[in-house]
């Protein structure tokens, strides 16, 4: 159906708004391909490589990031452009000849959040961000159908923000009373190339896609003038490499844990996981104990291994919070905390995590240091947006006083590198509060408001 749709479209252009593509083409093409998956989650779906034409690859191309690291070619967004319908025709055709070649990514090191750590992000040239854009366009559809609604990591719709919220009132009538906290060693590092391809295969029947997809698992890494094969893993950075993570932690973890696990286990489970990064909720401690112990040799299966310094079983009572622990995820500690009003009244919490504070200021310290020689006018603009995004994230119920300790913060460090963009002082501190309220700087603000009881009720039903 997605083909005959997309067939039917093949060789139609358009240049409204600079455009050459149909974007309604597009959304036809990709509206069948999920209506197909939804229908029949046993089929397995042909010729999706012929979706790969002019119209497809212009979409794709306008849905890139303009100002983009460029790969190891130097092309950039500006330069394709002004050619941009010979080039696309020209990508078209090395697809459909079978003459399309991945090229290596340019390997770049960037900090990890706190930590001192760098990790490797792998840039592809332009022409391979398109293609995979694409492809990306193509089996989002078919496999969102699949994927199990405990995933939220890199998926459409999908707010890290709201599923912290759901997981607190989850977590808080109780019956959960231990979590398993689990990351897995360097993960995009460590796919299996075989086990990725059998997976996909489970949906995908078509050899053409396959083989590009291959392609860009088997470019290899250029640094500093030095090419290295890739055996293994597929690089951060690469805008595919998301998706076909969700992919292989689906068969890894997700369908593992609740087909498996679940039904093993003598009390409730509830699990949630955001890319390599999982929790994993128990009723009795027994049971959390034994998925604990398995953990790693269902990983070593799939060529990954847990990293034990980040991975830990955690007592998490409503009934003995004092003797609880806590755990963090997507950003937050999560944690048991008595009302001030009612101490008999216990609520699960959620506070900005240690280690996201930390990273926060040392990222802010280390742009307000670098940048002094920008006007003060745009870092007011800059470090405002900063400010805003952290409150739009982390501004929820509870955890008022973690945002006013961040902006305390926050003013000190603007206002001692504020100071020294010349050899003189620019402020008193006086001068300089003054300045803060005449630039509006936003406040912390809790965004958060409580879920709506049709939630609980949807909640309790499915759990009944």
């Amino acid at each position: 159906m997605a083909k005959e749709r997309a067939d039917g479209q093949r060789g139609q252009s358009t240049h409204a708004r600079g455009r050459t593509t149909l974007p309604s083409s597009v959304s036809s093409t990709l509206s069948a391909l999920e209506t197909k998956a939804a229908k029949d989650p046993e089929h397995r779906f042909r010729s999706l490589a012929r979706l790969l034409d002019r119209q497809m690859l212009g979409e794709a191309f306008h849905r890139l990031k303009r100002k983009a690291a460029p790969g190891i070619d130097g092309m950039v967004h500006s330069e394709y452009v002004k050619r941009l319908d010979e080039n696309l025709l020209e990508l078209e055709s090395r697809l459909k000849a079978g003459k399309y070649r991945a090229q290596p990514v340019r390997r770049r090191w960037i900090g990890k959040p706190g930590s001192p750590k760098k990790r490797p992000l792998g840039i592809p040239v332009l022409e391979d961000k398109i293609v995979q854009q694409a492809v990306k366009m193509i089996l989002e559809p078919i496999w969102e159908k699949d994927f199990r609604d405990e995933s939220i990591g890199y998926r459409p719709g999908r707010k890290p923000r709201l599923a912290s919220q759901e997981l607190g009132e989850a977590l808080d009538d109780g019956t959960y009373r231990w979590v398993v906290e689990a990351d897995i060693r360097a993960f995009f590092d460590h796919i299996d190339h075989d086990w990725l391809v059998r997976m996909l295969e489970t949906r995908v029947a078509d050899r053409g896609l396959i083989r590009i997809i291959r392609k860009w698992l088997k470019a290899g890494v250029m640094e500093e003038g030095w090419w290295t094969p890739s055996t293994e893993g597929t690089p951060q950075g690469g805008i595919i490499s998301p998706l076909l993570a969700n992919i292989y932690l689906h068969f890894v973890q997700d369908l593992w844990i609740a087909k498996v696990v679940a039904k093993e286990s003598r009390g409730e489970v509830m699990f949630r996981r955001y890319a390599d990064d999982s929790i994993v909720c128990f009723e009795r401690k027994e049971d959390a104990e034994a998925y604990l112990a398995a953990l790693p040799e269902r990983l070593k299966k799939f060529g990954l291994s847990l990293a034990e310094e980040k991975s830990a079983l955690v007592k998490f009572n409503r009934w003995e919070p004092e003797k609880s622990g806590k755990f963090t995820f997507l950003g937050f500690d999560f944690h048991w905390k008595r009302s001030r009003r009612n101490r008999r009244h216990v609520r699960v919490r959620r506070t900005t995590s240690k280690k996201k504070f930390r990273a926060t200021l040392r990222g802010l310290k280390d742009w307000l240091k670098a940048s002094r020689s920008v006007p003060l006018r745009d870092q007011v603009v800059t470090l405002s947006r900063k400010l805003q995004g952290h409150w739009n994230y982390f501004g929820v119920i509870g955890n008022s006083v973690r945002l006013w300790q961040l902006l305390h913060q926050v003013r000190r460090l603007a206002f001692k590198w504020w100071n020294r963009r010349s050899q003189r002082r620019s402020f008193t501190w006086a001068e300089f509060a003054e300045a803060w309220e005449r630039w509006k700087m936003p406040r912390p603000k809790i965004v958060e408001t409580p879920l709506p009881w049709s939630w609980r009720e949807a909640r309790q039903a499915g759990r009944a």
